[in-house]
């Protein structure tokens, strides 16, 4: 799907509404389409944003700029910016004045905003010991000072960063003005103690530290990918794989579906998709709720889009949660990571597959 087709969508019209004037000037629709028309966003904060790591694949081939993956941001009216120091910034971790300057000239240029920096700690000194909480903080100086810089205020912990390393780092973020959230990453559930303990901090520092969201907790339904994988390589039985989905997409009981799957001729591994269907254990979008005002960041992890014009995930429940964010009073971004690249095919379009995104979660926001 390119930008004319992204854009003269029902839902791609609302997004070059929300873009602004410039963006419609710059994509406005030909004579004989469609018009765009300018509609009222509705009155939620929930915002889309793009995770550079989205475009990952086509940044470590040349193929693009980083200056293109920001200008792809802009016309689909995903403004927020979440990226990997390590990935975009050119000489990390010393970029130079005149790096930092051209980073905020493309922000002034697309109208973006950074908003998330996906932080790496390090553990060990040289892969010969683990590092001290203190040794730890040092190195993480380095990506709050770089983040800073380029305007990011908010911190994506990755989940396993250590619980001393972000209480330690609370006094530090307090004085830069910058908030932590520690990623809530499958398998870690809402009920965990690690959860616990956060919230505890975030109580008593919540400009410094909460909880981030990776929609991955989400997930509710196998990939056709690897399902059509698993048929093309002669372990799968097409009829059946799409039995057992259907069955549980229809809430039906995991042994009648096993016992009727036996009567089916079945292939080895025809029981144990079976397995793997029904081993999914989301999280509930309402268990959000309580928390939601320590949540200032949502990390929007897809694999893959479902095929046609429908534009829907196939995977995760994001037409149960967007709402559930809405209408609770999230303030804040939602940003895309498209993290298929390593289930798919190498021919797998990144930008396409953000758009398409895009198209469904303005469908859901309704901007």
């Amino acid at each position: 799907m390119n930008r004319k087709h992204f854009i003269s969508t029902i839902a791609g019209a609302t997004a070059t509404a929300v873009a602004g004037a410039g963006a419609i000037a710059a994509h406005s629709v030909e004579p004989g389409e469609n018009s765009v028309s300018l509609i009222k966003a509705p009155d939620h904060k929930v915002k889309r944003g793009v995770a550079l790591y989205s475009y990952q694949r086509a940044l470590k081939s040349h193929s693009v700029t980083l200056e293109n993956c920001i200008e792809e941001l802009s016309d689909i009216g995903a403004y927020g910016i979440e990226a990997i120091g390590q990935v975009i910034i050119k000489d990390y971790p010393n970029p130079s004045d005149r790096w930092i300057g051209e980073w905020w000239e493309m922000m002034d240029k697309y109208g973006t905003t950074p908003v998330c920096y996906t932080n790496f700690h390090d553990q060990w000194l040289q892969k010969s010991r683990p590092m001290t909480t203190a040794e730890n903080l040092e190195h993480q100086m380095i990506d709050f000072n770089l983040g800073r810089r380029m305007g990011f205020t908010k911190f994506r912990m990755l989940v396993g960063t250590p619980i001393e390393l972000m209480e330690a780092a609370i006094p530090v973020c307090e004085k830069l003005g910058l908030w932590m959230g520690l990623e809530i990453h499958a398998p870690v559930p809402f009920s965990s103690r690690l959860i616990e303990r956060i919230l505890g901090l975030a109580e008593k520092h919540p400009d410094a530290i909460g909880l981030l969201p990776d929609m991955g907790i989400f997930q509710k339904y196998p990939s056709p990918s690897a399902r059509e994988q698993q048929i093309a390589q002669g372990t799968l039985t097409r009829d059946i794989a799409l039995y057992i989905e259907d069955a549980y997409r229809k809430g039906l009981d995991k042994a009648e579906v096993v016992s009727r799957v036996k009567g089916m001729k079945p292939r080895p591994g025809d029981t144990s998709y079976a397995d793997m269907v029904y081993s999914a254990n989301p999280e509930d979008p309402k268990d959000l709720i309580p928390i939601m005002k320590y949540c200032r960041h949502i990390h929007g992890k897809f694999h893959e889009m479902n095929k046609g014009s429908d534009y829907t995930d196939a995977r995760i429940i994001y037409d149960e949660v967007v709402p559930v964010l809405m209408q609770y009073g999230y303030d804040g971004y939602i940003c895309t990571e498209f993290e298929g690249q390593r289930f798919m095919d190498a021919g797998t379009d990144e930008f396409d597959q953000v758009r398409r995104q895009h198209v469904m979660l303005k469908r859901l926001m309704g901007k």
